[in-house]
């Protein structure tokens, strides 16, 4: 890989020094191709409020409302910037995700594209048929109508993160919560 992307909520960074991840392993995160990074200038609620990821049909990088309004939740009024790194120490197939790539090294950014608001940068890629933008109920990806897959992740997060998953399942999804909430006790997902 020549070049790899990160995307950031903060501008004008100059370094990128790698920290503990929720892998428990101290990385610098990008992705192979700009397009997938800039969906994440914004993370706010991670997948509780948009889902992320690549359309198996089309190849095309997508974005997935959780709820009604997510993308503008989270999207909406956030600047960022979207990074070029050199790509030379970074590598491939280390989390569960086939979009990621990680580098244990400290990284320079080549160039920085600064983004003044998210939405409408994002709402540009979609008109010009290189984003899909799926809005609340529509879903992408064999993503499931009963919300498994978040009440899923909920539970192993919280496992290893704890409490403030909780936290972001009331927020975003408050009617998961006893789903989850009975998933630890009763020991889902082991």
């Amino acid at each position: 890989m020549k070049f790899v992307y990160h995307s950031s909520e903060v501008q004008g960074i100059k370094v990128f020094i790698p920290t503990k991840s929720t892998h428990g392993v101290e990385w610098v995160y990008a992705t192979r191709e700009r397009n997938i990074s800039c969906l994440f200038i914004s993370g706010l609620g991670g997948d509780f409020t948009c889902q992320v990821g690549r359309d198996r049909e089309t190849g095309k990088p997508y974005v997935c409302e959780r709820f009604h309004g997510a993308f503008d939740l989270r999207y909406e009024n956030k600047k960022g910037s979207i990074y070029t790194l050199l790509g030379d120490y970074f590598k491939e197939n280390m989390t569960g995700w086939d979009e990621e790539v990680v580098c244990d090294r400290t990284v320079y950014p080549c160039y920085e594209e600064k983004v003044s608001e998210a939405r409408r940068f994002l709402l540009e890629l979609y008109r010009n048929n290189k984003l899909i933008i799926k809005y609340f109920p529509e879903k992408i990806n064999g993503i499931p109508p009963n919300n498994e897959d978040l009440v899923k992740k909920a539970v192993i997060w919280t496992r290893i993160h704890g409490d403030r998953v909780l936290k972001k399942v009331d927020r975003y999804h408050p009617g998961l919560l006893d789903r989850v909430e009975r998933g630890l006790r009763e020991g889902w997902y082991r």
